[in-house]
């Protein structure tokens, strides 16, 4: 594909062999705004998964009142079963967000690890460390 790099590419230095080398105060400040760039972007992954997370279950809620009272209600056979699809598409739904908010607090925790150091007392280390304690306690182990 086009998005592959060539055979003869060198090599791209990684940023860990950079650090080992004295910076100008330029490159620091390059550093620290890509650092805090992706703190805020990693932040705002987790903040929308977790939102869609908790839009699935109060939609899994709904949705399974919606099924009892069908049931309760002797509605056709047929539309009881249409509405316990689209609960278990729901329900489908919450799985697939938990993994990928598992995913995004791993990736904003190694960037908290990564870029804290260089970002201390910014709002947006502040931020991915709110929300990091408050989405653990609800990460399945």
């Amino acid at each position: 594909g086009a998005n592959q790099p060539s055979a003869t590419a060198q090599p791209v230095a990684q940023p860990d062999a950079r650090r080992s080398t004295t910076h100008t105060s330029r490159d620091a400040m390059a550093d620290n705004k890509e650092a805090l760039r992706a703190l805020k972007i990693k932040t705002g992954v987790m903040t929308r998964v977790r939102k869609e997370l908790a839009m699935y279950e109060q939609e899994v809620k709904t949705e399974t009142e919606k099924l009892e009272a069908m049931k309760a209600d002797g509605r056709d056979p047929h539309d009881v079963k249409q509405q316990d699809q689209v609960l278990g598409e729901s329900t489908m739904m919450i799985g697939d967000c938990k993994s990928r908010m598992e995913s995004a607090f791993n990736d904003l925790l190694a960037a908290v690890e990564e870029h804290g150091p260089d970002c201390e007392g910014s709002e947006e280390l502040t931020a991915a460390k709110a929300i990091l304690d408050e989405v653990e306690p609800t990460l399945e182990v």
